[in-house]
């Protein structure tokens, strides 16, 4: 019975958000409600319920916090972005070059930066430039989204770390080594859909695709290994973007380079702030808020939400109306922050409390010392395949993620960060993601249709994820 009540909240939580009924606040307010009989027989004995419910929804409120203000600013950004001229450096002739450049390497940069699906809208539009047929076009703007641990600078993965309570670079070096192993198995995927669309390209231009991936791949490990997470998508992807762009079309043109200049400029920002130690140390030292001492604190000149909202502001200044813009974006932004809370608050109920550990405790029972480290991406997978956001998806499964960490003898940040890596792969494949890009590509292409597709990208997803496993057990 105890189990049973323990486990409720995760069970109604997975039920209402497969039935998609009732808008996004039904499923966590389900979850919510069910999560405090949950903690109520969860929390040691002579512990009360009522404060501690209380002082774990502020603690849960305050790790929100940072990833909000993220999604916040990369939502103004966006507004600030969105009236300037497109940057249209894909534009040309049809070509397999262009058609990997604008899936891998300028799709995930405008995720990267901008986060929310913008890297699909933009993928999108580049499949249309670039004449490609429907459905391999949505199914290779949904390709785009490769990089989601690190969109709109990392929110979900930031989450996930001060969730499991690990060292921020070693989570994000795990999750990139995952992800870089991930990404060359998406090759043959990116091959058929591109011979599908006419432009399957030569065996020369295979093997550049090959090269340039491994090389995003290897970048990616080193950026995680020797930046923070926010900026590591940028210091990955930027050296094998301005060379494909480069060798191309020699640059691009006098309107391309201006509607880049806020990315570049925001690009610039970020990286001089975390990769130039006095200019760290001097943002970081100064007002810095901490109210819980056990909890990551946050330091407001040198936070991601502060530099998008400086480059936003500059922008919006040369714009008229600039109020509507940010009202736009308060507008959309009070849904994502408001579901985030909501899923930080659950999560914190059910890891203090112990539920979280007990659940984990009898899962690892029933799976045994052999299988259970291949549970964790299976769960990760399920998590974002059901919420379509790594928020989500860490939010709900790091504390048992973490509590079944502890005692299988891997390093510490390890397993929770394949919950973090699995839990982004498959939001490519997450109902609510397939439904949006088809219905944003309005050409008739169908779910089924992109999902007998894309099916390889959570399958590639695991394997990668089984063979780190594998790897690590051996060794």
């Amino acid at each position: 019975m105890l189990l049973v009540l323990q486990a409720a909240p995760l069970v109604v939580l997975i039920i209402v958000l497969a039935r998609g009924r009732g808008g996004p606040l039904a499923p966590v307010a389900a979850a919510l409600a069910l999560a405090v009989p949950a903690a109520a027989v969860s929390l040691p004995a002579g512990t009360a319920l009522l404060p501690f419910l209380g002082i774990e929804a502020l603690r849960g409120a305050w790790l929100a916090l940072a990833p909000a203000a993220i999604t916040a600013g990369g939502l103004v950004f966006h507004e600030a972005v969105s009236t300037a001229d497109g940057a249209r450096a894909e534009d040309g002739p049809r070509s397999h070059a262009r058609l990997f450049t604008a899936v891998f390497l300028l799709g995930p940069f405008f995720e990267t930066v901008t986060g929310f699906g913008i890297g699909v809208v933009f993928a999108l539009s580049a499949m249309r430039r670039l004449d490609v047929p429907p459905p391999a076009a949505a199914a290779l703007a949904l390709l785009s989204q490769v990089l989601i641990p690190w969109g709109a600078l990392g929110p979900g993965t930031l989450l996930g770390a001060a969730l499991a309570g690990v060292d921020l670079r070693a989570f994000g070096a795990w999750t990139s080594a995952a992800s870089a192993l991930w990404l060359l198995l998406l090759l043959p995927l990116f091959w058929r859909l591109a011979a599908e669309a006419g432009l399957g390209g030569t065996a020369r231009e295979r093997l550049a695709d090959a090269a340039t991936m491994a090389v995003l791949a290897a970048l990616l490990i080193g950026a995680n290994l020797v930046a923070t997470v926010e900026i590591a998508g940028l210091v990955a992807l930027s050296p094998p973007l301005l060379a494909r762009l480069w060798a191309e079309q020699g640059g691009a043109d006098a309107r391309a380079r201006r509607a880049a200049l806020p990315y570049v400029a925001l690009a610039l920002l970020l990286l001089a702030t975390r990769l130039v130690p006095p200019l760290s140390a001097a943002l970081t030292g100064v007002a810095v808020l901490r109210p819980f001492p056990e909890l990551p604190g946050i330091a407001l000149l040198h936070h991601p939400a502060t530099m998008m909202l400086a480059v936003s502001l500059s922008v919006l200044a040369r714009r008229p109306e600039p109020g509507q813009a940010l009202a736009r974006a308060a507008a959309r932004a009070r849904m994502p922050v408001l579901l985030m809370l909501l899923y930080v608050v659950f999560a914190r109920w059910l890891g203090a409390s112990g539920a979280a550990a007990s659940l984990a405790r009898a899962l690892a029972d029933a799976a045994g010392p052999s299988v259970l480290p291949f549970v964790t991406p299976v769960l990760g997978a399920a998590g974002g395949f059901f919420t379509g956001t790594n928020v989500a998806s860490n939010s709900i499964l790091m504390p048992i993620q973490a509590a079944l960490a502890g005692s299988q003898g891997f390093p510490h940040a390890f397993l929770p960060a394949l919950q973090n890596f699995a839990g982004s792969a498959l939001c490519i494949l997450a109902p609510m993601r397939i439904a949006a890009t088809a219905a944003l590509a309005a050409d008739g292409t169908t779910e089924q249709a992109l999902y007998r597709r894309l099916w390889w990208t959570g399958a590639a997803a695991l394997a990668s994820a089984g063979f780190w496993v594998a790897v690590l057990k051996g060794a």
